[in-house]
């Protein structure tokens, strides 16, 4: 399983996938350790892109809020364009001639399936992480600040996506088509915003009882992408200017991975009785 995995991220290689996602990461950690610095005029201040920003917003450290408005511009579109890469791996290994070829390897199904699919999403977290531990150690070096909670942040974010891909992973096992599961795991990913605020929007469409609880009942079986997310930057500072302030909570990560959970195994399920 370990050797499909790897040969999976060898196959997200040769496809430039990771390669892209490596040389984006390295130009965003590059430009904030090159303009990134203490005000010579207020310590407190930090110097970005030739422009000072305060050393305190509104009960935050300067530092903690760059920290908190990049993760949160970014970590949502990481996600969105490692579905890219990591769907077409998903369906690449179904192609006729090449799945028999897997299938002939001393593997059960199960198992070629779980190692494919952690190993095309394990491209997109060793990236997202490798752009996070980068940003930790400019802020250390250049500030002296070691944000233990950007870190933790970022793993909570790989999990998240670990999470969404279960989606990505189970329309493409049983469409075997890369387009379909980005265009399905692409509209997850914004529904999944409505469905979190679902009290505020999605429940005036309709005032029916049983609409709302349709609505509620997709939101707990599907992974909770929009509260993940929400909850990752909420653990790195509330921010300083929101007048909805909301306290951080595991609950959205302990649905999701029961959501996960089910269905990666419906994906096993239809990938292990179906003949190729």
């Amino acid at each position: 399983m370990f050797a499909m995995m790897r040969f999976t991220l060898f196959e997200a290689f040769r496809r430039g996938t990771l390669v892209f996602y490596f040389l984006v990461g390295t130009i965003i950690i590059a430009a904030f350790a090159i303009w990134l610095k203490k005000s010579p005029e207020d310590p407190s201040a930090i110097m970005l892109f030739g422009k000072s920003i305060p050393g305190n917003l509104n009960g935050m450290s300067s530092a903690d809020f760059i920290l908190l408005m990049l993760f949160r511009q970014s970590t949502f579109w990481i996600i969105v364009l490692g579905t890219f890469g990591a769907a077409a791996l998903m369906t690449s290994f179904l192609d006729k001639g090449i799945v028999e070829l897997y299938l002939s390897k001393p593997l059960e199904r199960w198992e070629l399936f779980v190692s494919r699919a952690f190993g095309a999403s394990a491209g997109v977290v060793a990236n997202l992480m490798y752009c996070i531990v980068g940003l930790w150690f400019v802020f250390g070096l250049k500030l002296g600040i070691w944000h233990t909670e950007f870190l933790a942040a970022g793993l909570l974010v790989s999990y998240a996506f670990v999470c969404y891909f279960s989606i990505v992973s189970f329309v493409a096992i049983w469409t075997r088509n890369a387009t379909m599961a980005i265009i399905i795991g692409l509209f997850f990913s914004f529904i999944s915003i409505g469905l979190e605020a679902r009290e505020k929007g999605l429940y005036k469409l309709w005032d029916n009882n049983i609409y709302h609880r349709a609505l509620d009942a997709f939101y707990y079986i599907t992974p909770q992408l929009d509260g993940m997310l929400s909850n990752s930057v909420r653990l790195i500072g509330q921010p300083p200017f929101s007048q909805d302030q909301v306290a951080f909570t595991p609950a959205p990560f302990l649905y999701s991975l029961g959501a996960a959970v089910l269905f990666y195994w419906l994906s096993i399920y239809y990938f292990t009785s179906r003949d190729f």
